[in-house]
Protein backbone atom coordinates (compact mmCIF):
# COMPACT_ATOMS: atom_id res chain seq x y z
CA UNK A 1 0.00 0.00 0.00
CA UNK A 2 1.17 3.47 -0.95
CA UNK A 3 2.00 5.83 2.41
CA UNK A 4 -0.97 8.10 0.99
CA UNK A 5 -3.36 5.22 1.14
CA UNK A 6 -1.62 3.96 4.46
CA UNK A 7 -2.73 7.07 5.91
CA UNK A 8 -6.03 7.18 4.12
CA UNK A 9 -6.39 4.26 5.92
CA UNK A 10 -5.36 5.73 9.33
CA UNK A 11 -7.37 8.49 9.01
CA UNK A 12 -10.84 6.50 7.83
CA UNK A 13 -10.56 4.19 11.25
CA UNK A 14 -9.59 7.10 13.62
CA UNK A 15 -12.62 8.68 12.23
CA UNK A 16 -15.10 5.58 13.18
CA UNK A 17 -15.88 5.15 9.40
CA UNK A 18 -17.03 1.69 7.46
CA UNK A 19 -14.91 1.07 4.63
CA UNK A 20 -13.81 -1.78 2.27
CA UNK A 21 -10.29 -2.33 1.45
CA UNK A 22 -9.68 -3.97 -2.43
CA UNK A 23 -5.99 -5.75 -2.61
CA UNK A 24 -4.46 -6.88 -5.58
CA UNK A 25 -2.62 -10.30 -5.46
CA UNK A 26 -0.84 -12.70 -8.36
CA UNK A 27 1.71 -14.91 -8.88
CA UNK A 28 2.82 -13.41 -12.11
CA UNK A 29 2.63 -10.71 -14.38
CA UNK A 30 0.68 -12.60 -17.25
CA UNK A 31 -2.13 -10.86 -18.91
CA UNK A 32 -5.52 -11.08 -17.55
CA UNK A 33 -7.70 -12.84 -20.52
CA UNK A 34 -4.85 -11.04 -23.00
CA UNK A 35 -6.23 -8.28 -22.66
CA UNK A 36 -4.48 -5.49 -19.94
CA UNK A 37 -1.46 -5.78 -18.01
CA UNK A 38 -2.09 -7.03 -14.46
CA UNK A 39 -2.27 -4.34 -12.36
CA UNK A 40 0.68 -3.73 -9.62
CA UNK A 41 0.98 -6.44 -7.19
CA UNK A 42 -0.20 -5.12 -3.64
CA UNK A 43 -1.83 -2.01 -5.06
CA UNK A 44 -5.36 -1.17 -3.17
CA UNK A 45 -9.35 0.25 -3.58
CA UNK A 46 -10.79 1.88 -0.61
CA UNK A 47 -14.22 2.65 -0.68
CA UNK A 48 -15.99 3.81 2.34
CA UNK A 49 -19.97 3.63 3.15
CA UNK A 50 -20.64 7.20 2.47
CA UNK A 51 -19.29 6.42 -1.17
CA UNK A 52 -15.56 8.18 -1.12
CA UNK A 53 -13.13 6.30 -3.19
CA UNK A 54 -9.24 5.97 -2.93
CA UNK A 55 -7.02 4.41 -5.16
CA UNK A 56 -7.15 2.28 -8.48
CA UNK A 57 -6.24 -0.89 -10.00
CA UNK A 58 -4.48 1.62 -13.23
CA UNK A 59 -7.66 -0.15 -15.28
CA UNK A 60 -11.53 1.44 -15.82
CA UNK A 61 -12.86 -2.05 -16.47
CA UNK A 62 -11.04 -3.95 -13.47
CA UNK A 63 -12.08 -0.67 -11.67
CA UNK A 64 -15.72 -0.91 -11.88
CA UNK A 65 -15.81 -4.53 -10.99
CA UNK A 66 -13.62 -4.13 -8.39
CA UNK A 67 -16.16 -1.28 -7.08
CA UNK A 68 -19.00 -3.83 -7.82
CA UNK A 69 -17.67 -6.07 -5.29
CA UNK A 70 -16.60 -3.37 -2.82
CA UNK A 71 -20.14 -1.93 -2.91
CA UNK A 72 -21.54 -5.33 -1.82
CA UNK A 73 -19.08 -6.19 0.88
CA UNK A 74 -20.49 -2.77 2.58
CA UNK A 75 -23.98 -3.86 1.88
CA UNK A 76 -23.86 -7.49 2.99
CA UNK A 77 -21.03 -6.93 5.75
CA UNK A 78 -18.79 -9.77 4.48
CA UNK A 79 -15.65 -10.16 3.45
CA UNK A 80 -14.81 -11.64 -0.45
CA UNK A 81 -12.24 -12.01 -3.39
CA UNK A 82 -12.35 -12.53 -7.06
CA UNK A 83 -10.75 -14.85 -9.10
CA UNK A 84 -9.73 -12.89 -12.51
CA UNK A 85 -7.03 -15.29 -14.09
CA UNK A 86 -5.53 -18.44 -12.55
CA UNK A 87 -3.27 -16.16 -11.35
CA UNK A 88 -4.69 -13.16 -10.10
CA UNK A 89 -6.83 -12.46 -7.46
CA UNK A 90 -8.35 -9.52 -5.92
CA UNK A 91 -9.06 -9.86 -2.13
CA UNK A 92 -11.86 -7.61 -0.72
CA UNK A 93 -12.46 -7.02 3.26
CA UNK A 94 -14.38 -4.79 5.70
CA UNK A 95 -13.39 -2.57 7.95
CA UNK A 96 -15.77 -1.67 10.78
CA UNK A 97 -15.59 0.80 13.62
CA UNK A 98 -15.59 -0.27 17.24
CA UNK A 99 -19.13 -0.40 18.53
CA UNK A 100 -20.49 2.33 20.38
CA UNK A 101 -20.92 1.21 24.50
CA UNK A 102 -23.38 3.93 25.22
CA UNK A 103 -22.99 3.78 29.71
CA UNK A 104 -25.94 6.77 30.36
CA UNK A 105 -25.00 7.14 34.08
CA UNK A 106 -21.31 8.03 35.24
CA UNK A 107 -21.65 6.46 38.83
CA UNK A 108 -19.81 3.99 40.24
CA UNK A 109 -21.55 1.29 38.52
CA UNK A 110 -21.00 3.06 35.20
CA UNK A 111 -16.93 3.78 36.14
CA UNK A 112 -17.08 0.33 37.27
CA UNK A 113 -18.55 -1.22 33.48
CA UNK A 114 -15.99 1.73 31.78
CA UNK A 115 -13.42 0.29 32.89
CA UNK A 116 -13.46 -3.30 31.85
CA UNK A 117 -14.51 -2.39 28.62
CA UNK A 118 -11.79 -0.03 27.64
CA UNK A 119 -10.28 -3.85 27.69
CA UNK A 120 -12.67 -4.88 24.68
CA UNK A 121 -13.38 -3.73 21.50
CA UNK A 122 -15.54 -0.95 22.23
CA UNK A 123 -15.80 3.22 21.66
CA UNK A 124 -17.04 4.03 24.69
CA UNK A 125 -19.59 6.92 25.10
CA UNK A 126 -20.63 8.34 29.05
CA UNK A 127 -23.58 10.22 29.21
CA UNK A 128 -24.70 12.21 32.30
CA UNK A 129 -26.63 15.49 33.56
CA UNK A 130 -23.81 15.63 36.51
CA UNK A 131 -20.84 17.39 35.61
CA UNK A 132 -19.15 16.15 38.87
CA UNK A 133 -19.62 12.97 37.55
CA UNK A 134 -18.84 12.70 34.02
CA UNK A 135 -15.67 14.03 33.48
CA UNK A 136 -12.05 13.09 31.92
CA UNK A 137 -10.53 13.19 35.19
CA UNK A 138 -13.14 10.42 36.13
CA UNK A 139 -13.26 8.44 32.89
CA UNK A 140 -9.85 8.52 31.24
CA UNK A 141 -10.31 5.94 29.52
CA UNK A 142 -13.41 7.39 27.68
CA UNK A 143 -13.70 7.91 24.09
CA UNK A 144 -16.45 10.13 24.49
CA UNK A 145 -18.06 12.43 27.31
CA UNK A 146 -21.30 14.01 26.48
CA UNK A 147 -22.55 15.82 29.61
CA UNK A 148 -25.52 18.62 29.64
CA UNK A 149 -27.79 19.93 32.03
CA UNK A 150 -30.06 18.01 30.81
CA UNK A 151 -30.48 13.96 30.71
CA UNK A 152 -32.56 14.43 27.02
CA UNK A 153 -30.19 17.34 25.81
CA UNK A 154 -26.94 15.18 26.23
CA UNK A 155 -29.24 11.81 25.10
CA UNK A 156 -30.15 14.14 21.90
CA UNK A 157 -26.35 14.81 20.90
CA UNK A 158 -25.65 10.50 20.75
CA UNK A 159 -25.94 9.13 17.23
CA UNK A 160 -27.68 5.67 18.15
CA UNK A 161 -27.77 3.16 15.36
CA UNK A 162 -28.27 -0.64 15.04
CA UNK A 163 -24.47 -1.31 15.93
CA UNK A 164 -24.56 0.57 19.06
CA UNK A 165 -24.73 -0.96 22.71
CA UNK A 166 -26.46 1.26 25.28
CA UNK A 167 -26.32 0.44 29.08
CA UNK A 168 -28.15 2.40 31.25
CA UNK A 169 -27.41 2.68 34.92
CA UNK A 170 -28.77 6.30 35.81
CA UNK A 171 -31.39 6.54 38.82
CA UNK A 172 -33.43 3.33 38.71
CA UNK A 173 -36.75 5.44 39.28
CA UNK A 174 -35.89 7.83 36.62
CA UNK A 175 -37.51 6.72 33.31
CA UNK A 176 -36.18 9.80 31.12
CA UNK A 177 -33.45 6.88 29.84
CA UNK A 178 -35.21 4.11 28.94
CA UNK A 179 -38.26 6.51 27.85
CA UNK A 180 -35.80 8.09 24.74
CA UNK A 181 -33.72 4.70 23.94
CA UNK A 182 -37.36 3.03 23.40
CA UNK A 183 -37.54 5.04 20.43
CA UNK A 184 -33.88 4.88 18.85
CA UNK A 185 -32.18 1.62 17.03
CA UNK A 186 -29.52 -0.14 19.08
CA UNK A 187 -27.98 -3.91 19.27
CA UNK A 188 -28.36 -4.17 22.66
CA UNK A 189 -30.12 -1.91 25.53
CA UNK A 190 -29.93 -2.90 28.83
CA UNK A 191 -31.15 -0.72 31.95
CA UNK A 192 -30.26 -1.33 36.12
CA UNK A 193 -32.43 -1.80 38.86
CA UNK A 194 -34.33 -3.83 40.66
CA UNK A 195 -37.28 -6.12 39.62
CA UNK A 196 -39.75 -4.15 41.78
CA UNK A 197 -38.38 -0.73 40.53
CA UNK A 198 -38.39 -2.04 36.93
CA UNK A 199 -41.30 -3.27 36.87
CA UNK A 200 -42.78 -0.12 38.12
CA UNK A 201 -41.40 2.08 35.20
CA UNK A 202 -42.41 -0.80 32.34
CA UNK A 203 -45.70 -0.21 34.46
CA UNK A 204 -45.80 3.57 33.82
CA UNK A 205 -44.40 2.87 29.97
CA UNK A 206 -46.99 0.70 29.30
CA UNK A 207 -49.97 3.26 30.34
CA UNK A 208 -47.93 5.70 28.37
CA UNK A 209 -48.21 3.86 25.29
CA UNK A 210 -44.72 2.28 24.65
CA UNK A 211 -44.97 -0.72 22.35
CA UNK A 212 -44.52 -3.87 24.42
CA UNK A 213 -42.34 -5.69 21.46
CA UNK A 214 -39.81 -2.49 22.46
CA UNK A 215 -40.10 -3.16 26.37
CA UNK A 216 -39.35 -6.95 25.95
CA UNK A 217 -36.05 -6.63 24.13
CA UNK A 218 -34.75 -4.22 26.72
CA UNK A 219 -32.75 -6.48 29.20
CA UNK A 220 -34.32 -5.32 32.38
CA UNK A 221 -32.62 -6.06 34.65
CA UNK A 222 -29.20 -5.88 32.87
CA UNK A 223 -26.86 -8.33 33.30
CA UNK A 224 -26.73 -12.40 33.54
CA UNK A 225 -27.99 -13.70 37.04
CA UNK A 226 -24.31 -14.12 39.07
CA UNK A 227 -26.12 -13.05 42.51
CA UNK A 228 -23.71 -9.60 41.15
CA UNK A 229 -23.35 -7.06 44.42
CA UNK A 230 -20.53 -4.78 43.74
CA UNK A 231 -19.82 -2.71 40.73
CA UNK A 232 -17.48 -4.63 39.63
CA UNK A 233 -19.29 -7.52 39.83
CA UNK A 234 -22.12 -5.86 38.21
CA UNK A 235 -19.72 -4.71 35.26
CA UNK A 236 -18.75 -8.24 34.74
CA UNK A 237 -22.56 -9.25 34.75
CA UNK A 238 -23.62 -6.38 32.32
CA UNK A 239 -20.18 -6.55 29.74
CA UNK A 240 -20.98 -10.56 29.99
CA UNK A 241 -24.25 -9.80 28.65
CA UNK A 242 -23.67 -7.11 26.56
CA UNK A 243 -20.63 -9.62 24.65
CA UNK A 244 -22.97 -12.69 24.23
CA UNK A 245 -25.27 -10.60 22.66
CA UNK A 246 -22.56 -9.02 20.36
CA UNK A 247 -21.21 -12.50 19.60
CA UNK A 248 -24.56 -13.94 18.65
CA UNK A 249 -24.57 -16.04 21.56
CA UNK A 250 -27.39 -17.20 23.98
Amino acid sequence: MSLNLFKIKQKLIAEGQRFAVATIAAESSSLINGAFPVPQIGSKIILTADGQVFGTTGNDTLDEEVMRKLRECLHNREDNSISITQSLKIFIERVEPAPALVIIGASEIGLAIAKLAANLDFSIIIVDERADLANKQRFPMADSIVCESDLLKALSLISFDESCYVVIVFQANDDRAVRYCLNKPWAYCGMLGSKNRIGAVWEKLRRDGAPEARLKAVHAPIGFDIGAQSPEEIAIATLAEVLAVKNKKS
